[in-house]
């Protein structure tokens, strides 16, 4: 009887344990999700502010100056769309979209408007992927001396200072005058980047090639570039 008694009570504090081991693994792993749950709470986001230049600490306006980095080989600038696809690169200018505002002289007559020309053919024009050269002042077709000239511009030319910086959209007065133009083997349009000198502005169709980082002196280098190959108009 006595050992039936005992047994009995071994039996009872075994399932005891058990069950006071479970209740207390409950707590053990709500305690510990929950400690998650605080350590997770504890981690801040940081949410995405974009600053301009001038906002950046140490920012000088000095350090908007163009510096040469040098960072691209002329064969590496080459490679680059849509340099190493055209078959023949031009260098144009042409009358803009919008008619110049009426001059007049010290005497106050108007000086005849020497951009004499209909709406329809302002601008760069393009036609089945044809350029159309009635409203095209000048063009030149560039050469591959040129051709490095004008990629070390656009590509290797960047801030002297802080390099953050973001990228200026398109000027509401937009109203450029020269372009860069890429043909293929059957003189079709590949790709253009307008360039506006009046608004510091510039846009290709594709939104693949820029003029790379608008540092100070990039458009000034750029108005020389299109004098120095001999098409000054809209430039000057």
């Amino acid at each position: 009887m006595k050992f039936k008694l005992i047994t009995c009570l071994l039996l009872l504090i075994n399932l005891a344990c058990f069950a006071n081991s479970n209740h207390n693994s409950y707590y053990l792993t709500d305690t510990t999700s929950h400690q998650k749950t605080k350590h997770i709470s504890k981690q801040k986001i940081a949410p995405h502010v974009t600053y301009s230049r001038e906002d950046i600490k140490g920012y000088k306006p000095e350090f908007d100056s163009c510096a040469y980095t040098n960072q691209f080989s002329a064969a590496q600038r080459l490679k680059k769309y849509p340099f190493s696809i055209a078959a023949k690169i031009l260098a144009i200018s042409y009358v803009g979209k919008f008619p110049p505002a009426p001059s007049i002289d010290s005497a106050g007559n108007l000086i005849p408007d020497q951009e004499q020309i209909s709406n329809t053919d302002r601008g760069i024009t393009i036609k089945k992927r044809r350029l159309k050269y009635n409203n095209v002042k000048q063009w030149k077709v560039l050469n591959r001396d040129q051709l490095i000239k004008f990629t070390d511009i656009i590509l290797n030319y960047s801030y002297s200072g802080i390099k953050d910086y973001l990228t200026r959209g398109t000027s509401a007065c937009f109203d450029p005058r020269n372009s860069i133009v890429f043909l293929d083997k059957n003189n079709r349009v590949i790709d253009h980047l307008d360039i506006c000198f009046s608004c510091h502005g510039s846009k290709s169709a594709s939104g693949k090639i820029n003029i790379g980082i608008e540092c100070t002196q990039k458009y000034r280098m750029l108005q020389n570039f299109f004098i120095g190959v001999g098409v000054p108009y809209g430039a000057e």
